[in-house]
């Protein structure tokens, strides 16, 4: 296991970089200001979901596979950055229909809204192979031969990088609904379209750079 003043700088290290914005943080801004506070945060689980992944993908050595790969990971970065596109088109598309507020709700109808959620930020995260690659350059600075397991290690950071990556990503998009939803209901109730078409473009645009770049997301 990494020693505590290594976990301590790897924290702060992760923080910065954290920081930074990126696709994913609009990503979270634009899911909690559509479907409000309960969406930015389930999203923001399912983009970390995608992160934990990829730690796992590291510490096995499947990054490293996957790295040495051009067309592979040409093919997963287009895969995410049409599945944005899909997602700002869908938007776009319900326009016309402004959308409550967000209403708390219970039983199967939440718990769908949940996976929905959920499942659209896992697509999104795991579809950006950069990540992977950020990982793999990253981790190995405070790995220490003399700590016992490199799995073990990379585990370990792993789970300290998603862990503070999930406090941020929850509050983007948390904040993001929060804010949403409070103008709503000073417009009666409803979202206007015109922040719906902010959104979807703002999805268009993020599969573009993403196709465009391949840049990394945090």
């Amino acid at each position: 296991m990494p020693s505590a003043p290594t976990l301590a700088a790897f924290a702060g290290a992760s923080v910065l970089l954290i920081l930074f914005p990126g696709p994913a943080m609009l990503f979270l801004v634009a899911r909690g200001a559509a479907g409000g506070r309960r969406v930015g945060v389930m999203s923001a689980v399912g983009v970390e979901s995608a992160n934990a992944t990829f730690v796992v993908a590291t510490a096995l050595g499947l990054t490293a596979v996957l790295a040495t790969s051009a067309l592979a990971l040409s093919v997963v970065r287009y895969v995410g950055a049409g599945y944005l596109v899909w997602l700002g088109i869908s938007v776009l598309r319900s326009r016309g229909a402004t959308a409550p507020v967000e209403i708390p709700t219970v039983g199967r109808s939440a718990r769908q809204s949940d996976w929905t959620s959920w499942r659209q930020g896992y697509l999104v995260g795991i579809a950006n192979p950069k990540v992977a690659l950020f990982f793999l350059a990253f981790f190995p600075q405070f790995l220490d031969p003399a700590r016992g397991s490199m799995t073990s290690q990379i585990i370990v950071l792993g789970a300290v990088f998603v862990a503070i990556g999930m406090v941020f990503d929850a509050s983007y998009g948390a904040l993001a609904g929060t804010i949403s939803t409070r103008m709503a209901r000073r417009r009666g109730g409803r979202r206007s379209a015109r922040g719906k078409v902010a959104i979807g473009l703002t999805y268009i645009g993020l599969g573009g750079f993403t196709a465009a770049t391949g840049s990394r997301t945090l």
